[in-house]
């Protein structure tokens, strides 16, 4: 392996981490809501202590698991439900099966340049169904009667 093909194997590390950590944002986003649209419903339907409980428990969930107890609770149209599989399936690929499968591809200049674009594009579209999910989250809280003004202009921003 030459000093630039390491270099080549460190920055697909570095994205891979990148994809890890957007995934994990993505099921913390989950989490929340299956919490507020499943468990709290509605401001003060809950105390905080009970709330938090829940999304604890929420927390533990795998990706998996949450898109399916959401899916059971039917808390997002079903075209959603297909995207949040379909990165489901693209992150068990970069968990469970790049390494094993795909790393000898670093080798070859075409075939490496399609796993960064791979990689990339879970990072993407975990960032994506993130922010929708935050977005419905907002409409959700307006729809029960919460101004969600500030939070909007605020994200806005980014």
């Amino acid at each position: 392996m030459t000093a630039h093909s390491a270099q080549d194997v460190k920055d697909l590390y570095c994205l891979i981490g990148e994809a890890v950590c957007m995934i994990q944002h993505l099921e913390g986003a989950l989490s929340h809501s299956i919490t507020l649209k499943k468990d709290v419903r509605y401001p003060h339907s809950l105390s905080k202590d009970r709330a938090d409980i829940c999304l604890k428990r929420n927390q533990r969930h795998t990706l998996g698991k949450a898109i399916q107890l959401a899916h059971d609770n039917d808390l997002y149209p079903e075209t959603f439900f297909s995207e949040l599989r379909a990165l489901l399936d693209e992150r068990n690929w970069l968990i469970h099966n790049f390494v094993c499968n795909n790393l000898e591809d670093m080798h070859t200049a075409s075939k490496r340049a399609l796993l960064i674009r791979r990689i990339k594009e879970i990072s993407n579209k975990a960032i994506e169904l993130q922010m929708a999910i935050e977005y419905d989250l907002i409409g959700f809280s307006e729809s029960v009667g919460i101004d969600m003004s500030r939070v909007r202009s605020v994200m806005e921003q980014f």
